[in-house]
């Protein structure tokens, strides 16, 4: 059995350092200037010599996609562009990494942030929070395997790992991060569930005998130079699951990030009541975008800078328009993982942030395959199944080209 804290006991948990830091995704900013289509596959090609890494920032802004000459693309081959690199409403264009007073003047140091990383595991929640000092901490880990993901970003080592509520697509991936990964510390609000797929965690986690088990009542947590600050939980037996979801809310110097599982009205509402929801930088919509996954009041208390939906495919209809128009109203930007993939938030002690979207980038003369259908990301075969974007914001013309060479779709910034 793994071995309990008592709630009244520990109020600081300090996580000691990892030996090495997690390796960084690669940020958006190298060349790439052409891409081909073949039979069974698209190739993407860069030119010129290797770039040193660019801490530089994919920004979107709208626009139309035609063929050399002015003429409107085909529907078809736009959903082509767009799946292959995720820019057939958009053009990309460098921007100051991060929203800063004055980021002209603040330079740009990857090893001294704190990691915000939303997965993209569709319908579903798994964020990854890295410190700059190489502690990590997994909320959620969505319904299917997560492992690759996690080590594609070099995580060899969970400090801790918190399911917010026993649901599914929050808790089905975390028997494989068990099965596969060290973890330190594992919390969860302490709530039985009757499926098999919480059966299946108790399981794993009775499998592991060197985790800790933390239940989630007030108490702050330490990972590195960040801090984890678990927000009052409805009393246990009055709410549904959702609203018993944990809620956390990370700082690391002026940054900070709220984020809240799938709470709904009622304990977004007890939260606002008692005063303890701060104002942020960051903020997961809650419960997925969905209508009562907001109130106003608790919008006008957190005043999130940006949010970050966690949502694939579903028949929810999430997010919902309400809450989109609430979030559009509350907070400059909104992203999504159905649209923009992984999405990754670098947070900075003076409360600057960077928004980093892209999932792959071609280093100058370097040459990736884009296939179409589902696989597994190598380094060299990458699949259109998994919607990792290829970017290209350097100001450079890629080409879309047929299997007969012939140039279709000519992409200019």
């Amino acid at each position: 059995m793994m071995t309990i804290l008592p709630r009244n006991d520990l109020s600081m948990v300090c996580f000691r350092p990892l030996l090495e830091p997690p390796a960084p995704l690669r940020y958006p900013g190298r060349q790439m200037t052409a891409l081909q289509v073949r039979p069974g596959g698209w190739g993407c090609q860069s030119s010129g010599p290797p770039d040193p890494p660019a801490p530089t920032l994919c920004r979107m802004s709208h626009c139309s996609m035609a063929k050399p000459g002015g003429a409107q693309l085909p529907h078809s081959l736009r959903r082509i562009a767009l799946a292959v690199l995720a820019l057939s409403a958009f053009t990309l264009q460098a921007a100051s990494p991060f929203e800063s007073p004055d980021p002209a003047h603040v330079p740009f140091h990857p090893d001294t942030v704190l990691r915000v990383t939303f997965l993209d595991v569709g319908q579903g929640d798994a964020v990854l929070l890295q410190a700059p000092e190489g502690q990590t901490a997994l909320i959620d880990a969505g319904r299917g395997d997560i492992v690759p993901l996690l080590r594609e970003m070099g995580v060899t080592r969970i400090d801790l790992l918190l399911a917010t509520h026993p649901h599914a697509d929050h808790i089905g991936g975390m028997t494989g991060v068990l099965e596969s990964i060290p973890v330190r510390f594992f919390m969860d609000n302490g709530d039985p569930h009757s499926t098999a797929t919480y059966r299946r965690l108790l399981a794993a986690l009775d499998a592991r005998p060197e985790i800790t088990y933390l239940e989630a009542v007030p108490r702050t947590i330490s990972l590195g130079s960040a801090t984890l600050e678990v927000l009052p939980l409805l009393p246990r037996g009055t709410a549904e699951p959702n609203d018993r979801s944990v809620t956390v809310v990370v700082r690391y110097g002026g940054f900070s990030a709220l984020l809240s599982g799938d709470s709904e009205v009622r304990q977004l509402t007890h939260l606002a009541g008692l005063g303890v929801v701060p104002e942020v930088t960051l903020l997961k919509a809650p419960h997925h975008g969905s209508d009562n996954g907001f109130t106003w009041d608790f919008l006008r208390l957190a005043r999130p800078r940006l949010v970050v939906i966690s949502v694939g495919r579903n028949s929810y209809g999430h997010p919902r328009p309400a809450a989109l128009s609430a979030y559009a109203e509350t907070a400059r930007e909104t992203w999504r993982t159905d649209l923009h993939g992984h999405v990754q938030v670098l947070g900075r002690a003076d409360g600057g942030y960077a928004v980093v979207l892209g999932d792959e980038v071609i280093a100058g003369g370097g040459r990736i395959v884009v296939h179409s259908g589902t696989g597994r990301h190598d380094g060299e075969r990458y699949y259109m199944g998994q919607r990792r974007a290829v970017w290209n914001n350097d100001g450079d013309t890629a080409t879309l080209y047929d299997a007969e060479g012939t140039a279709v779709v000519v992409f200019s910034y």
